[in-house]
């Protein structure tokens, strides 16, 4: 009996040691579904905080709704290399998405002016955990 709790507390032990990291990997596994759920988003002209996509620079006021320009001299879908360039990778406990085609001059004004691009919404985090979790539950019950 002492020796079944002692290996049940050493299969925990384990879990809380390792369970963040197999937490990552199955994250980093879907980055590319993480970007194309933050695409949507700004197809959708929606932001991380799930209100419309906002520029603080006046130059670049206007708003972008399904891939269609407004005003300003960008936009995310003419811009192959922003797009191309989109990220998502682990920063502690949190996902960070971001894009290495931002460009320099004023693209990559417009594009770091927006307050709210880089993120999910609510409903992005709801869609991303349904995909997640069944994962993470998997590799959890493997251990116990």
């Amino acid at each position: 009996m002492a020796n079944r709790i002692k290996q049940k507390i050493r299969k925990l032990e384990y879990l809380r040691d390792n369970l963040q990291s197999e937490a990552n990997k199955i994250v980093k596994k879907h980055s590319r579904d993480i970007v194309r759920l933050n695409i949507n988003q700004m197809i959708d002209g929606i932001g991380s905080d799930g209100k419309e996509l906002y520029n603080v620079l006046p130059q670049f006021t206007g708003t972008y709704r399904r891939g269609y320009k407004k005003s300003g001299l960008y936009n995310f879908f003419e811009t192959g290399q922003f797009l191309r360039g989109m990220f998502a990778e682990i920063n502690g406990n949190e996902i960070k998405i971001d894009s290495r085609g931002k460009g320099d001059g004023e693209k990559s004004l417009f594009i770091n002016s927006y307050t709210n691009l880089f993120g999910l919404d609510d409903y992005s985090r709801k869609l991303l955990r349904d995909k997640i979790l069944p994962e993470l539950r998997a590799y959890l019950k493997t251990k116990l």
